[in-house]
């Protein structure tokens, strides 16, 4: 059986690794393993250990950079690490990270970690178990946690 790994971080202000559980449930029957760490500095080798050890087929590593350029550096090195710990085990690992900038208030914030936990959790899904669904979305535009951009037109 398929093993999708879901690791998140006490320092997001919302239960990132909840909603993207609750989505894998609702699309697929695969094992889910879920860790937590303290913050996204964590995630790189929390996410090689649930490919490593556990053998997990692929990752979804949830996090929520605060808004000071101290936490946009942090975050810049947590998604090399999440990079360099793709490479090194050959396994994609889904970076979702929500900055808390990106949100007008508290609200908005949490719609925006909730959509896009979810969306990536699904995205996670289809990437395992239905590469032919993202074939079909390929060049539509899409992102997650707010509206599709849409496709370019000439």
């Amino acid at each position: 059986m398929a093993t999708i790994g879901v690791v998140d971080t006490t320092f997001a202000r919302f239960n990132m690794g909840s909603a993207a559980v609750d989505e894998i449930r609702r699309h697929a029957s695969v094992r889910v393993l879920r860790r937590t760490v303290p913050g996204i500095k964590d995630l790189p080798v929390a996410a090689k250990k649930l490919i490593e050890e556990d053998g997990c087929s692929i990752i979804i590593a949830l996090g929520m950079p605060g808004s000071k350029e101290q936490d946009k550096i942090c975050a810049h090195e947590a998604s090399t690490g999440i990079i360099q710990a793709q490479l090194m085990t050959n396994t994609h690992i889904i970076e979702v990270f929500v900055y808390e900038d990106e949100a007008s208030d508290d609200k908005e914030l949490a719609f925006l970690m909730e959509q896009r936990s979810r969306e990536h959790a699904l995205n996670a899904v289809n990437m395992l178990l239905k590469p032919e669904k993202l074939i079909k979305e390929a060049g539509t535009g899409q992102r997650q946690g707010f509206k599709d951009a849409g496709p370019a037109r000439l």
